[in-house]
This record gives C-alpha cells, sequence and structure tokens, in this order.
C-alpha cells in the first residue's frame, strides 16, 4: 500500500514546528520503496496537487501537525479522518486562507478533502503545542509527544 507521511507546520514556530521537525527525522530513516516522508508545509492547494499528481496514487495519508484545541501541552491524540466537510460558508473561507499562504492542518484536510484528492485512509496525529511563539526548539512537552508520535509512525 503506497503511504504518504507528511509533516504540516511553520518553521521556527517552536511547537508549531513538530510536524515538519518529525518528518525532517523519519526522512532519514530506511523505509519501503512504497513509503514516501515529506514535509507538507508548503500550503494546501500545492499538496492537493501534489496528491492528485501522485502516479502511482497514494492508498494512505499519515498527518502529523501540532493543533491546539484546549487539550493538554502535550498530549497526542490520533485519529482516522472521517472525511466530514463543514459547510459551503467554512469551505470557502478554508480555500481563501489556503491561497493566502495558511499553512495548518485543518486547512490542508478541508481543501484536500472538498476537491476530493485525499485517499480514502487518512491517519492523523496531532499534538497539542506548549509554545508557539518564534524561536527554534520544542518545550519539553512537545519533546516528549514528538517521540510517542514518531514510534507510533513506525509502528
Amino acid at each position: 500500500m503506497r503511504t504518504l507521511i507528511g509533516g504540516v507546520g511553520y518553521s521556527y514556530l517552536r511547537d508549531g514546528s513538530l510536524g515538519p521537525l518529525v518528518v525532517a527525522q523519519l526522512a532519514r530513516e530506511p523505509w519501503p520503496d512504497e513509503v514516501v516522508v515529506e514535509d507538507l508545509s508548503y500550503g494546501p492547494i500545492a499538496v492537493m496537487q501534489r496528491l492528485q499528481d501522485a502516479d502511482p496514487p497514494f492508498a494512505r495519508l499519515v498527518l502529523v501537525a501540532a493543533v491546539r484545541r484546549g487539550r493538554a501541552p502535550g498530549a497526542v491524540t490520533v485519529y482516522r479522518w472521517d472525511g466530514q466537510l463543514p459547510d459551503a460558508e467554512e469551505i470557502q473561507a478554508r480555500v481563501g486562507e489556503a491561497v493566502t499562504g495558511v499553512i495548518g492542518l485543518d486547512n490542508l484536510l478541508v481543501v484536500a478533502g472538498f476537491f476530493s484528492a485525499l485517499p480514502d485512509d487518512v491517519l492523523v496525529l496531532e499534538i497539542e503545542p506548549e509554545d508557539e511563539g518564534w524561536g527554534e526548539g520544542l518545550s519539553d512537552a512537545a519533546e516528549g509527544a514528538r517521540r510517542r508520535v514518531m514510534e507510533t509512525i513506525r509502528a
């Protein structure tokens, strides 16, 4: 099964850079030929096109990102994306953000999902950030989460 493991986030935003940091480390490890590890932090429209142009197509997408949802810092949430899209107004807002350069897990899922670019199997690993200020390095909470996320992906 052809799988794309992708990190989503912004470099130099402390815990917000977790997705790109995870895939940068995973990309240095050996993977079977059918697994591709990539930083998908280049915007939802471009990621959508990447998925649509993949030949052969990806059967599975694994996404890693830090997303503030009000959980305890460092909390790891793993789920399969159910494909549920918001109402038309929210989709339009997400597309508008995407074309202006907003990079985020929710934008990626909504935009790529709306345009039917996502594979049927989408696994999401979200980490609750503690510090999204400017700078390098992860908070202690995010660093602990990074290790757990990488173990989950490897498994």
